[in-house]
């Protein structure tokens, strides 16, 4: 609405002959505001580009004064091209483009073989955005990642080799290679980087997120007018290459790109003056937005990872088959094509065993070193040669997208009763992501990630803190097949404040807790073993570094009902004082993508509590 107003007063004044005040109107305009990349005024500092690049600005002070720019821009886009010279409107065709639409002015004619070139090669090319899932190899992709994307093959179907060369354009910060993890989560927090828009052919990134990482990815087309996308296509060209301020809570992938989509969608895609914006932020309001009175969002295309291709072949075999794959390869380094399972199945159904087993090698050869995995592929090969060609289509399980999935933040209201304690109301707030009850394979299956997690206490006294987490982060590294696989470490990583025991209510501690261990899948079932140890305050606890072991059990009962089994001992090392045992048993039942029911039994060798509680997700 505030686009339309600005755009009829400029006009107002175009008409009216006003050239200065239609010159001020124009350069408050939400769109030219996107074309300089001027992010939101903020409560405490003056609006400014984002771009620190001083050759993307006309204007000696066009950073900070969109006014001055604007004038800038109109003399040079007026000015005759200079030989040698590139005119403003090669430098800058988003600019030209949407100046003459606002002006009616048209300029003059001026050589532009590299926006030429790039005009030509994404005439046409539909707009969307690549969403890949989290990563917990990496802090800055935990919570996944977004690039755009630029589709030449339009509504072609399935990842033909056309496909693979469309263009995605990646938004991330430049890091030193010399920088450690400290320097690199420092600087990343607070400031230091810079990052930029970069291009490359889509199936490096299929390479690398999908094959290498094994992270999904999902394709999110957006249906915009030819005009708007044209107009996004040009400013692409403008921006590739020139340097922005990175932040990873702020001012990374996700909030970069909505401001970028900003310039054809008038919509604010990511909140103002958020403490922090993540990337399913930016895909959830993709799929609620609105561009011309239609939907924005038009088509959602999967493109499964190596693991979850591996995981759906070997799931469409039937169970001899399944026992004729395991028999083949029964454990990384032996491979027997002899097996009797496998030589007495039809033709047919051998090359269907073949196949998956080849997936499972290509899923080997990017997750670690494999003793002789080329000659085992390369026998795996020979026999498959030898069978009839072709290979069945892979059948999807048809995962829930990002957008439709458990929204990440949560409110839940329990009521407690604890033996010591008494009765009480639990009050649990979660602004991210997801835990070992509530993840899915959307995001990261057998996995947690929970940041700020708070939870409140309240009864007759008032109101008391049980537990305030400020990071939670739990990888069971699960294979979902029983092929052999190198062997996964399995780890969990937290930090924050919580009670210490169960019967009493003012003995807060803080901790930094590092397990590590192994997980082994049993169909429905996921136990697991930890090891580590808590570095901690001491108030209530004895001593401040305690070695801790973790046996836990994770539950897939049906689609909307998991449990978790977990029973942790720490010693403090100084005798029977120091030690503590605890366990807890929790069961969720959904009740639909934004509520849940939890009942849980928790006790330690202090006090036992039980719980029951309504989970509201948003």
């Amino acid at each position: 609405m505030r686009r339309l107003l600005v755009t009829l007063s400029a006009l107002l004044c175009l008409s009216s002959g006003a050239s200065q005040a239609a010159d001020v109107a124009l350069s408050d305009h939400p769109q030219w505001r996107s074309l300089l990349h001027f992010d939101r005024d903020g409560a405490f500092s003056e609006p400014r580009s984002a771009v620190l690049d001083d050759d993307f600005f006309l204007a000696e002070n066009g950073q900070l004064d969109p006014v001055a720019e604007l004038a800038a821009t109109l003399r040079a886009l007026r000015a005759s091209p200079v030989p040698g010279q590139a005119h403003a409107r090669c430098r800058f065709p988003a600019r030209a483009m949407w100046l003459e639409r606002m002006t009616g002015e048209t300029w003059p004619e001026a050589g532009c073989p590299e926006w030429k070139a790039w005009r030509e090669e994404h005439a046409g090319a539909e707009v969307g955005l690549v969403f890949a899932s989290g990563y917990l190899g990496n802090p800055a992709s935990f919570f996944g990642h977004l690039m755009l994307h630029l589709d030449k093959t339009g509504r072609e179907q399935g990842m033909t080799p056309s496909r693979l060369l469309d263009t995605s354009l990646n938004f991330g910060a430049d890091v030193p290679d010399e920088d450690g993890l400290v320097p690199y989560m420092a600087k990343g927090l607070f400031g230091g980087y810079e990052a930029e828009y970069s291009r490359a052919p889509f199936y490096r990134n299929t390479a690398l997120y999908s094959e290498r990482e094994m992270r999904d990815l999902w394709q999110y087309r957006l249906a915009l007018p030819e005009a708007e996308r044209e107009l996004l296509v040009a400013h692409l060209f403008e921006v590739i290459g020139q340097d922005f301020d990175y932040l990873f809570l702020t001012q990374n992938c996700a909030s970069r790109i909505a401001r970028t989509l900003e310039l054809v969608v008038d919509a604010d895609l990511t909140p103002s003056g958020a403490p922090w914006v993540a990337p399913e932020t930016l895909v959830r309001a993709i799929g609620d937005a609105e561009v011309a009175g239609r939907p924005l969002l038009e088509e959602v295309r999967h493109v499964p990872s190596r693991r979850l291709q591996t995981e759906w072949r070997y799931r469409a075999l039937a169970r001899p088959e399944q026992a004729a794959a395991t028999a083949v390869w029964s454990s990384v380094d032996e491979l027997d094509m002899e097996a009797e399972a496998f030589r007495r199945l039809a033709p047919g159904r051998r090359a269907a065993v073949l196949d998956t087993l080849l997936g499972h090698a290509a899923f080997l050869k990017q997750t670690g070193e494999v003793p002789n995995l080329a000659e085992q592929e390369r026998r795996l090969l020979q026999a498959r040669l030898a069978l009839p060609a072709g290979s069945e289509s892979l059948k999807s399980a048809d995962p829930v997208p990002l957008h439709e999935a458990t929204p990440p933040a949560l409110v839940r209201l329990e009521g407690i009763d604890n033996e010591t304690l008494g009765a009480a109301a639990r009050l649990i707030l979660r602004p991210l992501q997801y835990d070992l009850l509530d993840g899915n394979a959307t995001r990261m299956p057998d996995a947690a990630l929970e940041v700020g997690r708070l939870e409140v206490d309240l009864d007759d006294e008032g109101a008391r803190l049980n537990r305030l987490e400020l990071f939670r982060v739990t990888n069971l590294h699960a294979s979902s097949v029983p092929l052999p696989t190198l062997a996964g470490v399995s780890w969990h990583a937290s930090g924050g404040i919580a009670r210490a025991r169960l019967d009493c209510d003012d003995c807060l501690e803080g901790h930094v807790t590092l397990l590590a261990g192994r997980s082994w899948r049993r169909g429905r079932h996921l136990p697991f073993a930890l090891l580590g140890g808590q570095l901690r305050s001491e108030r209530h606890q004895a001593g401040p570094l305690a070695p801790m072991v973790r046996l836990g059990l994770l539950s897939d009962w049906t689609p909307r009902q998991r449990s978790l089994m977990q029973v942790t001992q720490a010693d403090g090392l100084k005798g029977e004082a120091g030690r503590l045992t605890r366990w807890r048993f929790q069961h969720r039942l959904a009740l639909g993508k934004e509520l849940d029911l939890r009942t849980g039994v928790e006790a330690d060798d202090t006090a036992h509590e039980v719980s029951l509680g309504l989970s509201w997700y948003f």
